[in-house]
C-alpha cells in the first residue's frame, strides 16, 4: 500500500496523473491507509467502499477506470490485497482485477523479508495472473533480497523498483 503511494509520487515527479485505487478490502484499515499515503504523497486515491471486510475489489477495479476516464488521470495504480501464499481465492480474484481493467503492467511485490516461499508465490502468481516485473519491498530490514533475485531468475521478470522504509 505504502509502495503504490510511492509509485504514484514518483509519476508525479514524471509530469503524469496518476490515480490510487483502494481494491484492498481485506486487510484491517488498508483503505484508511491508503487515503493517509496518498494524501502525503499529493495523489488523488479512489475509495468508493470501506474496506474492512466490505466491498467488491473487482467492482471497485472496474469502476476506477471509468472515473480515470472521467477525471482525465492517466495512470491507475490499483492497489491490491496482499498473497503471502498461494491462495486459490485470492488468485482467483487478482484474475478478476486483471481482467476488469486490462492493465498496461502488472507488477509482483515482495517483500524481501518473506524469504524462500516467495518463489512458489511468484510462480503461482505468474501462472494464474502474470506480471510484468518484480517490486522489492523493505530492503531497509535484516534481509538482503535474496528471494527477488531468485523469482527474478526462476520466472524471468526484471527487478523493476526496490523500496525501503515506509517514508515517501
Amino acid at each position: 500500500t505504502t509502495l503504490a503511494a510511492k509509485l504514484g509520487l514518483w509519476l508525479k515527479g514524471q509530469g503524469r496523473h496518476p490515480m490510487l485505487v483502494a481494491a484492498d478490502l481485506q486487510r484491517p484499515n488498508a483503505v484508511n491507509q491508503l487515503q493517509v499515503v496518498g494524501e502525503r504523497a499529493g495523489v488523488t486515491v479512489f475509495a468508493p467502499e470501506p474496506g474492512n471486510g466490505v466491498g467488491n475489489p473487482v467492482e471497485v477495479a472496474r469502476a476506477s477506470i471509468e472515473e480515470a476516464t472521467r477525471r482525465l488521470y492517466d495512470v491507475v495504480i490499483v492497489d491490491t490485497a496482499g498473497r503471502l501464499g498461494v491462495d486459490a481465492e485470492l488468485m482467483k480474484q487478482a484474475e478478476d482485477i486483471r481482467d476488469a481493467v486490462n492493465p498496461d503492467e502488472t507488477l509482483f511485490v515482495v517483500d524481501a523479508m518473506i524469504g524462500q516461499d516467495a518463489v512458489n508465490t511468484a510462480q503461482a502468481f505468474a501462472n494464474g495472473v502474470g506480471f510484468d516485473g518484480v517490486v522489492l519491498s523493505k530492503l531497509d530490514g535484516d534481509a538482503r533480497g535474496g528471494a527477488a533475485l531468485s523469482i527474478a531468475k526462476v520466472i524471468g521478470k526484471p527487478i523493476m523498483f526496490a523500496s525501503n522504509g515506509e517514508a515517501l
